[in-house]
């Protein structure tokens, strides 16, 4: 057996071709198609039947050689993607300490001849499509939640009363007349059928005629700040523009998104609080389950599993460790909020933990572990949801 650990860079790789003696070879390649022919000319030596790869699954610079290796023949088997920190704790074992390129490679090589490695999955499939959808959507969804933090904090100091007529301020309605009429100035020289002409063109529901007159009366009298307004208006503007922006990517992406589920036959769709995003999520995020062992692995890849702070006598508390997938942890904890309102037992539960003085954030990802072997159990052997099994 051959074993070939790979350094991952971004603009170069380190790579040390070890034999099951030991014997080893270290080399660099760009991360270039040059750099690749050179790889490939260097795999032409052995057998690769009998090659085993190594890299640490870190970032996404490993995507290009990856898919080079699949390029040439290899099978997904034969290429081990690594747990940084699996890593990390076996270069702790050389009592030297180095850390350079080569000596990392020359660690994930020899770690591969051992034998003693987990695995992390990568997919190559169309979940792989999906996989980049859900997390450009899950991060373009934070980055809109991030923008109108913006927009209300200008909002706040040129119109502070905007917000006590529109709890909401980021309905069509309120949107429409906050576009047109940035300041109370503006909004106080024109008149409330005027107002009322701009809420029957942007809502079909529409808004009473009285919290109009209201927010014309707040208009006239607003304590809104007077100095640096030009560069408010401009500012609150560009903002809104952007938020239209981000909406339609959005809602561009989801319907990607809601195309590419059609296509998938799943169960995990009949447990209650997953929807079509959070159900394509967790999906995309889990890939082949059969890479999970037991529902405990896959609560520790969503990073659900409880961090224990202990030493003698001294118990800290105890945290979820939060590693492993974000995205999957997310879409999880988010359903298990919804599962906590929408169902008997999630709710009953919920509240148990609320009435013994359990915070909600406590709560609920004790809601969102449960929930994580429940969409194992119905992944792995392919049912639906039951409530009557639900415990």
């Amino acid at each position: 057996m051959f074993y070939l650990g790979i350094d991952v860079g971004k603009f170069s790789h380190s790579l040390c071709l070890m034999d099951d003696k030991g014997n080893n070879s270290i080399f660099q390649i760009k991360n270039t198609k040059v750099g690749f022919e050179k790889l490939a000319k260097k795999l032409k030596e052995v057998n690769i039947d009998d090659l085993l790869i190594g890299m640490e699954s870190t970032g996404h610079y490993f995507l290009n050689i990856y898919d080079f290796f699949l390029q040439e023949g290899l099978n997904q088997e034969q290429i081990a993607l690594l747990n940084p920190l699996q890593v990390k704790s076996f270069r702790n074992t050389n009592l030297r300490g180095s850390k350079t390129d080569n000596v990392d490679s020359k660690q994930i090589a020899t770690l591969l001849r051992f034998g003693e490695y987990k695995r992390c999955n990568v997919s190559i499939d169309n979940m792989m499509n999906l996989r980049e959808l859900t997390r450009l959507r899950s991060d373009l969804v934070a980055n809109l939640g991030d923008l109108k933090r913006k927009i209300i904090a200008v909002v706040d100091r040129i119109f502070p009363e905007f917000g006590a007529v529109f709890a909401n301020r980021f309905g069509k309605t309120a949107l429409e007349l906050i576009s047109k009429y940035s300041t109370p100035e503006e909004m106080s020289n024109v008149s409330v059928d005027d107002l009322m002409d701009i809420v029957k063109r942007a809502s079909r529901r529409g808004v009473s005629k009285e919290k109009i007159e209201k927010l014309h009366t707040h208009s006239k009298n607003s304590i809104g700040i007077t100095f640096g307004r030009e560069a408010f208006k401009f500012e609150l503007q560009i903002l809104l523009d952007r938020l239209k922006v981000f909406q339609r990517q959005i809602d561009t992406l989801e319907g990607k998104i809601d195309e590419m589920v059609a296509g998938i036959d799943s169960h995990i769709f009949s447990i209650p609080g997953i929807g079509k995003s959070t159900g394509a999520t967790i999906l995309a995020e889990i890939g082949d389950i059969q890479n999970f062992p037991s529902a405990i692995k896959l609560i520790a890849f969503a990073g659900l599993d409880p961090k224990s702070k202990e030493s003698g006598t001294y118990q800290g508390r105890t945290p979820i460790s939060k590693r492993g997938s974000k995205y999957l942890r997310s879409a999880i904890w988010h359903s298990a909020m919804v599962a906590s309102r929408v169902n008997p037992t999630f709710k009953k539960k919920y509240k148990e933990r609320r009435d013994n003085g359990k915070t909600h954030r406590y709560a609920v990802t004790a809601a969102a572990n449960k929930l994580t072997k429940v969409i194992y159990h119905i992944l792995k052997y392919n049912c639906s949801f039951d409530p009557e099994k639900l415990t």
